[in-house]
């Protein structure tokens, strides 16, 4: 063998165990592994959303002399799943001056036309903090993860001969604690 031929073979050789290398799964290179560790917290959220509460034409002359004009209106909430100890308070509105009766004021502003919310249809229970009532709550609330709808009651009493023909109008705050 000569110098070139052997330089030849010395060539071929080196350039076949370079690809082999190459090669995937023809390396023994060593490996190590770990773990990885994955997590997070669901935190407990709510949503709360109202409908108007409107009563229907009040008439303290005639059908609303001896009687309340009573009307329902809806809150709709939706809490993670699994939340619990939720409660849905009212405020006391915005012409609640006295902070013992919630009223509607005329469009004129200088009459007023007093009214209540409550939690339950008998209409005992005044629905509101800021109007010497309570929060709404129970496991009824307890978050599902969907809808849960809660009613309104409402009540204007009967013989408001202050009232004087027009519209009348009020704004509370509804608010979900969880």
């Amino acid at each position: 063998m000569t110098i070139r031929t052997a330089k030849l073979v010395f060539a071929a050789t080196s350039l076949a165990a370079a690809l082999v290398a190459g090669t995937p799964g023809s390396a023994t290179a060593a490996s190590s592994t770990s773990t990885v560790d994955v997590s997070t917290t669901v935190a407990a959220s709510c949503t709360i959303n109202t409908a108007t509460l409107a009563f229907t034409a009040y008439d303290p002359i005639n059908t609303n002399a001896s009687s309340p004009d009573d009307a329902t209106g809806n809150i709709v909430i939706r809490c993670t799943k699994g939340a619990s100890g939720i409660t849905i308070d009212l405020g006391n509105g915005s012409h609640n001056g006295a902070g013992t009766q919630r009223q509607m004021a005329h469009t004129n502003g200088s009459v007023l036309l007093p009214y209540e919310i409550f939690r339950e249809s008998t209409r005992a229970f005044v629905w509101g903090t800021g109007d010497n009532g309570s929060v709404y709550s129970g496991a009824t609330l307890d978050g599902t993860g969907g809808d849960v709808q809660v009613t309104m009651y409402g009540r204007i009493p009967a013989a408001q001969l202050q009232a004087i023909a027009g519209s009348y109008t009020d704004t509370i705050v509804s608010t979900i604690n969880f």
